[in-house]
């Protein structure tokens, strides 16, 4: 009801064309004084609720429809004991508070809605006004710690008002706001998720006033929280309705809010984060992921930097493809597009290793006088080329995530297209060893290359030389991985798809390959057969082929006639002439 009247009067003051208070002025006596003629404390929950949202939507009205007077002072004070009376303190008999929780906790939302709207009028900020206006705040500071969400939400407005109001608050009133939190600090059997979600909050309005030591106490108690014989036993069930891990989610999501001084609590905070995730058994995702996305946002280089250090141990791998592949993480993976250097260098340790075992077997197999050094030597270069194997198929995996969001990436850096395309080659000449932990890098490998491939190949409609890498990619990888998308989708896409004038632009391309040598026979196989023959067999097969984009088909009853000007407009300059040459 009181949301209609408020929308008729915007009604009313748009059909009148005068302010809402000149409206309100002729009735204000009959409106107020029943309003301050009684204590709220005499009056039923629904009329407090009732009468202390009229008074704020009076105080915020333009021009003041209020004045700070005795009256309204004495409402205030009434409204300030309210918000600061415990629920039991609220109802006749305690076993009442249950049944009243939801008005108990509406009643305290507009108290605190009406002390946030006195709190911004100029004339509140009076000298007289000092003890009032401080403990609102200090009212404000314990709501941040009260259970309902609504009531949080009321108490950070209304902190974040005087914050506007003034920059700096008293260091006494500051130091009582935050003694609750500062106490369930010491003792991480006092943290709740209400206690840390006020603390985060506090962190957003007073960065400046917290040091970093607060993010040391917070991992020291995720240790406490995290008890390995606790964490193994949820492993078995489902873990995200679990109070520990509640809390634990909880204290992750304060590190983002920390002073930027924090991101030296990086390696802690993700180091924690995998033991957590290694405990339960976890190894795709877990609740912990996204707040520590949060924290890896903020500090965007450090982390890519970090997780490339740290990319050949799986567990810290995994949660970098997972965060760069996250929607939410842009600023990573705009840091990641930045340090595509370090990227190409992982890739070419790769390839380095391949070309030195290659040359270490060449030079064993022609060496007879020593024997017995040889096993010995392969072993231990192999070992180092597995390992850097994972890190390339790691990278790999980091590079298909982010092209997934910025497809354009290998447009724009060649020398990372080209070291993708020289560590695909040199995972094709390793062989596979089922026997090893790592037996399925290899394949994975190889797989992300062909989809970053065609996902960059897409990002630009298709150029000839994009396509014709990935499709002899594809081919020479059939044999290690499944490569049907690829292929379904040339035909899909493209082949059923193209005008006469892409058509003819491919074939353009196509053909000076097979004179000039710039790519193998088995290559130009490879393109001949899934691109360029059924490309052009279809030119007379389909008879839904356009001349050029925007231009329609022929109709069916022309296709005798159509498919012969489709095949000369394909055949016509400039390709006829290369087919000459």
């Amino acid at each position: 009801v009181r949301e209609a009247a408020k929308a008729c009067l915007d009604i009313l003051v748009g059909v009148t064309r005068c302010s809402t208070t000149a409206l309100l002025l002729p009735s204000r006596d009959r409106l107020l004084v029943p309003i301050f003629g009684k204590p709220l404390r005499a009056l039923p929950h629904n009329m407090q609720i009732g009468n202390i949202d009229a008074i704020t939507y009076c105080l915020g009205l333009d021009p003041p429809f209020l004045e700070i007077n005795e009256e309204l002072l004495r409402l205030l004070s009434e409204a300030l004991a309210l918000a600061d009376a415990e629920d039991q303190a609220l109802v006749n008999h305690p076993t009442q508070v249950h049944s009243n929780t939801a008005s108990l906790t509406h009643l305290r939302h507009v108290c605190i809605r009406m002390l946030t709207a006195a709190m911004v009028r100029p004339e509140f900020s009076d000298a007289k006004n000092t003890p009032t206006r401080a403990r609102i705040i200090s009212v404000f500071f314990k709501s941040l710690y009260h259970k309902s969400v609504e009531v949080v939400d009321a108490a950070n407005d209304g902190l974040k008002q005087v914050l506007l109001q003034q920059q700096k608050l008293p260091r006494d009133l500051l130091h009582t706001g935050l003694r609750p939190i500062l106490i369930n600090l010491s003792d991480y059997k006092r943290l709740t998720v209400a206690s840390l979600d006020g603390l985060a909050r506090l962190l957003q309005l007073l960065t400046n006033y917290f040091k970093v030591e607060v993010g040391r106490k917070l991992l020291d108690h995720m240790q406490q929280w995290a008890n390995p014989q606790l964490l193994q036993a949820a492993a078995e069930r489902s873990i995200e309705d679990m109070h520990e891990i509640k809390i634990l989610v909880a204290i992750l999501e304060v590190f983002h809010l920390l002073p930027p001084s924090a991101s030296v609590l990086l390696d802690d905070l993700v180091s924690s984060v995998v033991n957590l995730e290694v405990h339960l058994c976890r190894r795709e995702s877990s609740p912990f992921r996204k707040p520590l996305f949060k924290f890896l946002n903020r500090y965007p280089t450090e982390s890519v930097v970090y997780f490339a250090e740290r990319i050949e141990s799986a567990h810290y791998a995994r949660i970098f493809c997972h965060a760069i592949g996250s929607s939410e993480c842009g600023p990573l993976r705009g840091a990641l597009v930045t340090q595509t250097p370090l990227l190409v260098s992982l890739l070419s340790d790769f390839c380095t290793s391949v070309n030195d075992a290659s040359a270490m077997s060449v030079d064993q197999a022609d060496t007879v006088d020593t024997p017995s050094a040889a096993p010995q030597s392969e072993l231990a270069g192999n070992e180092t080329l597995y390992k850097r194997l994972y890190v390339a198929m790691s990278v790999a995996a980091v590079v298909h995530g982010c092209l997934a969001h910025t497809p354009r990436w290998l447009d724009e850096h060649s020398s990372l297209l080209n070291a993708l395309l020289d560590a695909w080659a040199a995972a094709i000449r390793v062989g596979s060893q089922p026997n090893r932990s790592s037996y399925l890098a290899r394949p994975l490998l190889i797989e992300h290359v062909i989809r970053s491939l065609l996902l960059a190949t897409q990002a630009v409609a298709n150029p000839p030389a994009m396509l014709f890498k990935l499709l002899e990619v594809t081919g020479r990888s059939s044999g290690a991985v499944d490569t049907s998308f690829v292929f379904r989708y040339v035909w899909d896409d493209l082949i059923v798809r193209w005008p006469i004038s892409k058509r003819r632009e491919v074939l353009a391309a196509f053909l000076p390959r097979l004179t000039e040598g710039s790519a193998s026979d088995e290559s130009n196989a490879i393109v001949l057969q899934h691109l360029i023959n059924p490309m052009v067999a279809t030119v007379f097969t389909l008879p839904g082929i356009a001349i050029a984009p925007g231009i329609d088909a022929v109709s069916e009853s022309d296709v005798a006639n159509s498919s012969e000007q489709r095949g000369a407009e394909l055949l016509r300059a400039p390709v006829l002439s290369l087919i000459h040459q």
